[in-house]
């Protein structure tokens, strides 16, 4: 027995209506949200510190280099690598460590 709801969906459950049939699949529920932000990962010296989640248009990776160099911190490179953002460093590891762990802290 099917029945008909009026905008154009039978009993199937399949096609028309308001919501495609993907909307009802709760299995790939993860795959169906997009994501409105960006995230990154932070590494120093390819050890992992935090993510960084672009979330306003105005937000960007840089503002992790400015944060330490506010902080006093000039001794570094940095780079993106995909979702990587990778901070290289000669001889301040601990003390950007320190420093971006308190910036993902408060953010």
């Amino acid at each position: 027995m099917s029945f008909n709801n009026g905008a154009g969906n039978s009993g199937s459950g399949v096609g028309g209506g308001l919501f495609p049939a993907y909307a009802m699949n709760n299995r790939d529920q993860e795959n169906q949200v997009k994501l409105n932000e960006d995230q990154y990962e932070v590494f120093v010296n390819d050890d992992f510190i935090g993510q960084k989640s672009l979330k306003n248009q105005g937000e960007n990776l840089s503002d992790i280099d400015d944060f330490l160099k506010q902080q006093g911190i000039s001794d570094f490179t940095a780079s993106l690598d995909g979702d990587h953002y990778k901070i290289k460093t000669d001889g301040s590891n601990e003390e950007i460590t320190g420093a971006l762990k308190v910036y993902f802290n408060n953010r």
